[in-house]
């Protein structure tokens, strides 16, 4: 594993997919290792069939359809215009460190655990961040505080012209500690995930304190 990272900077896959073709991201994405058991990150960023054979749909058919926007990190030079970055990218000099997704999700009275007080109405819409992962092929100290800070600088601007209060991650269990060292407070599950939630507010206030 590399030890070494740069700075980084942050590409949306809009932007790239304007200039190449889906094809073109997967093969250029192709060396990014997840951690042993990622297997819903993998089924995210692989074109890969489920258990009837059904194509599932992977992170650029979601980003297509407008269901989400995904964002990778990538070493950075401070004088690279977005062009040049994806050009870098194309030719393999331009490592991803890691991705993230951010969407809308409703989420429902019924995955909602019993004497929950968090929330103030049954059914509410609120920013969801998905997929948030990182190369394991670098030893990235401190790399989730990094993309998780760039997923709220993200969500605070667009909270600021469209409004909705509370932020969902779903995560492992073993990721609850952290989460909840991030603000965020455990509500249900979905499946095998369990449902976390923070206000926009709270992060904007950790944002302006740096």
């Amino acid at each position: 594993m590399s030890s070494s990272v740069p700075n980084f900077r942050i590409l949306d896959l809009k932007s790239y997919l304007q200039c190449y073709s889906p094809e073109s991201i997967l093969s250029d994405l192709s060396s990014f290792k997840l951690r042993d058991g990622c297997d819903e990150f993998y089924h995210f960023l692989q074109a890969h069939p489920d258990e009837n054979g059904k194509r599932k749909d992977n992170f650029i058919d979601f980003e297509k359809k407008h269901l989400c926007r995904v964002y990778f990190v990538l070493a950075e030079k401070i004088e690279d215009t977005t062009d040049k970055c994806i050009l870098k990218l194309k030719s393999g000099n331009y490592p991803v460190y890691g991705y993230f997704s951010i969407s809308v999700k409703t989420l429902y009275q019924n995955n909602i655990e019993k004497n929950q007080e968090i929330l103030p109405t049954k059914n509410i819409n609120m920013y969801l961040i998905g997929h948030l992962c990182k190369n394991a092929s670098y030893d990235w100290n401190k790399g989730g505080e990094y993309m998780l800070q760039q997923c709220f600088e993200i969500i605070e601007s667009v909270h600021q012209k469209i409004g909705m209060e509370y932020i969902l991650i779903e995560c492992e269990p073993e990721l609850i500690d952290y989460y909840s060292n991030q603000n965020f407070e455990k509500i249900g599950k979905n499946k095998d995930l369990n449902q976390m939630v923070c206000k926009v507010t709270d992060v904007s206030k950790n944002l302006k304190k740096e």
